[in-house]
């Protein structure tokens, strides 16, 4: 971990004003020596700045907001026992430095007496440290929370915008009005898949993450709409070998963007493939660019948030001007 001067300076200043207390300490307690004093401050020092580097490093490894018991019993437990060894350390030296006992008697002559103070003050730090960390932590998860929400309503904002909107609405009804005269199970078929769609948007809006299946479920009637709108100008295919979760609407989203930002004719048919493999899907289309879009801009940065909170792994997009390419990390299931 790279030290910059700042954090450095910050350190020297905390472990100046730990050893300052320190020597408030030893006055209190003790008669004021060299050796008092000096005993005094690296006990503190040590203690002070070592429990925090403990605390620190099982921040990093045992989540406040997922295993909060485990995570404090963990931390009391290994501050309690860096404590006696390194309270016992110093006080083993020096008493061995200073006296005419070999080192194996002054470590029988240890008492858990001399513990007593040093574990209280160890109480102390670890309370404050603790309470620190769990404040932080609390309200990141809080922030994060907060994110996510935010996020997802913009997301239900954007899809209901675009499912509802007049575009969509004259299309769908235009297609319907044909094919009443045309074909008339298929009108049905198409009002069923239609009401399919509001439904999940509406059913899925406070969902953080849905299964795989019942996302693809719900593309299969999205795409059925557009693939009588279209015809063969429109093609979408889907290659599941995969299980997992992803965020509601996300791979509706991207077919969506697809469509919004291409030419979809008998001259250029758009084509959209969508793979699933163990640990992603993969969603493709074939660039021929409109001239002009219709779009927010706003869909694509909103699921690459709503992903840096769901996962560590990122929402990986390329377009090479021939092949527009989103890769979607797929989820595992929380616990509980």
């Amino acid at each position: 971990m790279k030290i910059t001067k700042k954090k450095l300076i910050r350190e020297l200043k905390e472990i100046v004003i730990i050893g300052l207390v320190g020597v408030g300490f030893n006055l209190l307690t003790a008669s004021f020596t060299v050796i008092n004093v000096t005993v005094s401050v690296i006990i503190w020092v040590s203690l002070s700045k070592g429990n925090g580097y403990i605390v620190d490093y099982l921040n990093t490894k045992i989540s406040w907001v997922e295993k909060p018991i485990t995570r404090v019993t963990v931390g009391m437990i290994c501050m309690v026992v860096y404590t006696i060894l390194t309270f016992g350390a110093v006080i083993v030296l020096f008493k061995w430095r200073t006296g005419d006992s070999d080192l194996l008697e002054v470590i029988g002559n240890i008492r858990f007496v001399h513990f007593n103070v040093t574990l209280l003050i160890t109480l102390i730090i670890s309370m404050f440290f603790h309470g620190r960390a769990f404040y932080i932590n609390w309200k990141e998860a809080l922030y994060k929370v907060e994110k996510l929400k935010n996020e997802r309503l913009k997301s239900q904002y954007e899809s209901l915008r675009n499912q509802v909107n007049p575009h969509f609405l004259f299309n769908s009804l235009n297609v319907l009005s044909e094919l009443v005269y045309e074909d008339q199970d298929k009108a049905v078929q198409f009002i069923r898949k239609m009401s399919d769609v509001y439904r999940y948007v509406l059913e899925q809006k406070d969902q953080e993450m849905v299964p795989l299946d019942v996302e693809l479920n719900f593309l299969t009637s999205y795409g059925f709409l557009q693939k009588i709108r279209f015809g063969d100008n429109f093609n979408l295919i889907i290659e599941k070998n995969g299980e997992g979760m992803v965020p509601p609407l996300a791979l509706q989203m991207l077919v969506e963007n697809a469509i919004k930002h291409n030419v979809v004719s008998a001259a250029k048919p758009l084509h959209v493939d969508i793979m699933v493999s163990d640990d992603r899907v993969v969603v493709r289309n074939n660039v021929q660019e409109k001239l002009t879009k219709d779009s927010t801009g706003i869909g694509l940065s909103n699921l690459k948030a709503r992903y840096g909170y769901l996962s560590d792994r990122e929402v990986q997009i390329t377009n090479d001007q021939k092949t527009f390419e989103v890769i979607l990390p797929l989820l595992k299931m929380k616990a509980g």
